[in-house]
């Protein structure tokens, strides 16, 4: 588990272990907003681990207010995108192909649905742009979806278009439900209890992604509850309309902004693999 809080951490730990009697629960300490937290906990389970089977990018954060990391970058951004969602695979990538059936696992959110990937100023959080902190986590979690498809051929974009540049692994993004958690708390208040699911089964549609049989699952694809979804609800009677749709050109340019932030070569030139 990379987990930030020590104390937290140690006490998901046990209780894992004391569920499960399996004592082989490791944890390593990271903040993934930060660059080098990222590349320090790669490094680390490098040096313990020969092969990695599935990465769940989930790191989160919902804020009110603009707040940035000591690296300069708007922390919803960094922890959901940048690094938790692209740095961190991108570093894991020598692990995960010697895995026999490597899979990275995207925890995005409905909150995608109500936006498209806005290009880098607003995207990013830039200073001197207007805040809105569920704003800036929308952008994210479309930014995740679209990283997903791109691997198969930010983080529904994210998964969309590594899944093309990275065919050996399986990227795909998820919505785990409203679970009530302390971002939820915060975020929405009293109306949380309109936002069903319980953590427990959010987590379950996770861990399915990361054991089912491969040719079960889509590459690219956007999961709730075991089953592929509409990536765009934008149109009239929640058709997939085109609002939310980003073009091939502003996915590409989504992923040379976080190559160059990120400090990472393109991956086409890493891999010898064209961008579609």
């Amino acid at each position: 588990m990379l987990c930030r809080s020590k104390e937290r951490a140690a006490a998901a730990r046990d209780e894992i272990v004391g569920e499960t009697s399996n004592p082989n629960v490791h944890v390593i300490l990271a903040d993934l907003s930060l660059r080098s937290d990222c590349r320090r906990a790669i490094g680390e389970l490098a040096a313990h681990a020969s092969r990695l089977d599935c990465l769940v990018c989930n790191a989160g954060v919902l804020l009110n207010e603009r707040t940035e990391t000591a690296e300069g970058h708007e922390v919803t951004f960094a922890t959901h995108l940048l690094c938790g969602s692209y740095l961190l695979p991108r570093l894991a990538l020598p692990l995960l192909r010697k895995a026999a059936d490597p899979r990275v696992v995207f925890v995005s959110s409905g909150g995608m649905y109500n936006t498209r990937w806005p290009g880098a100023e607003r995207g990013s959080c830039s200073a001197g742009q207007p805040y809105n902190g569920q704003l800036a986590y929308a952008y994210a979690k479309r930014g995740q979806a679209l990283l997903a498809e791109a691997h198969a051929c930010e983080q529904v974009l994210l998964a969309e278009r590594l899944s093309k540049l990275l065919p050996a692994v399986t990227f795909v993004s998820c919505h785990p439900g409203w679970a009530d958690t302390p971002a939820v708390e915060a975020a929405y208040g009293a109306a949380k209890r309109l936002l069903a699911p319980m953590r427990r089964q959010g987590a379950e549609g996770i861990a399915w992604l990361a054991v089912c049989p491969r040719d079960e699952l889509e590459p690219g694809g956007f999961y709730l509850d075991r089953r592929p979804q509409a990536k765009h609800m934008a149109g009239p009677f929640f058709s997939e309309g085109s609002f939310t749709k980003n073009s091939e050109e502003e996915v590409g340019a989504m992923l040379r902004l976080l190559d160059g932030l990120a400090g990472l070569e393109p991956l086409g030139a890493v891999d010898g693999l064209s961008r579609c």
